[in-house]
């Protein structure tokens, strides 16, 4: 045997030997990581920035006033979440087409190049998956395959290059969304997400709310909601519908989507919701709420 092959050899022994105690974020991580819990191991499936979707304008076009928005909605999240470490926060809306995934993205972008977060995005409208596609991967697994036993956690999870995001697809579409989503395995799931890293924030693509009931199954797992609503789409009657059916959860606020450029003179785009009065305040433009 040569010295280099005696070399990699010994290489091997040294890998396999620290691969159960040493996780992905390297010693000081495995200091701090809970010992029971299984360590996830991270595909290295990396995002083609040419091949992005230009909607995830957090990464097509980081500088933008619609990038700012998102920017400016990262702030009130990690002030409502951060004291408690609110870290699992479910995307939903009241109808399809309002742009839930595009925000759960941008979301999920614009806090993983925040330098103290690490952040996962999981597709978990299990109907209509759409997260790879506006990333432009084709993974073969997803959330809804873990969920059936199919394949084990580090199978699916893929490393995207973009700041510290990690993403869990949502798969092929199954035949029981709803029962999967409420099951006893999702649940231990989310925990486990939960509580496996101190820095780490757990955002959630949904399905919406009035068209499915898979985002009441999931509320309940959530530490915090964020409702889309899309400016000159969603109905006021929709969007009361939406915020009723979800008054027995956490609703940290709705987001003001696709705001005409005249109003964007006026008023931020987006609402903030105070869930402690249940009223949609509206802030003027250059006025800190």
């Amino acid at each position: 045997m040569s010295r280099r092959e005696s070399a990699l050899e010994e290489a091997l022994k040294i890998r396999e030997a620290t691969k159960e105690t040493v996780p992905a974020g390297g010693i000081a991580e495995a200091a701090v990581k809970q010992p029971d819990l299984p360590r996830f191991d991270i595909g290295e499936i990396l995002v083609d920035f040419a091949r992005v979707n230009k909607h995830v304008v957090c990464i097509t076009e980081p500088h933008s006033h619609a990038a700012e928005q998102y920017k400016r909605i990262r702030a009130r999240i990690l002030k409502s979440t951060v004291k408690d470490f609110l870290n699992t926060i479910m995307i939903t809306s009241p109808d399809m087409g309002e742009g839930k995934t595009i925000t759960a993205l941008n979301l999920a972008v614009t806090m993983a190049n925040e330098i103290d977060y690490t952040v996962l995005l999981v597709d978990a409208d299990l109907r209509n998956p759409s997260v790879h596609r506006y990333l432009g991967i084709e993974p073969e697994y997803g959330l809804g395959d873990y969920l059936m036993g199919r394949v084990k956690l580090p199978d699916v999870l893929i490393k995207t290059g973009i700041g510290k995001l990690v993403i869990l697809p949502g798969g092929k579409p199954p035949d029981n969304p709803a029962e999967l989503l409420s099951s006893e395995r999702m649940r231990l799931l989310v925990q486990e997400m939960k509580l496996r890293y101190k820095d780490r924030y757990i955002i959630f693509d949904s399905s919406p709310v009035l068209v499915t009931a898979d985002p009441l199954s999931l509320g309940g797992y959530m530490d915090g909601i964020v409702l889309l609503i899309q400016a000159a789409y969603t109905s006021s009657k929709a969007a009361a519908q939406a915020i009723s059916l979800l008054k027995d959860f956490t609703l940290l606020g709705t987001v003001f989507n696709n705001v005409p450029h005249y109003l964007e003179r006026n008023f931020y785009s987006y609402y903030y919701q105070d869930g402690k009065q249940g009223t949609v305040k509206k802030y003027p433009y250059g006025k800190r709420a």
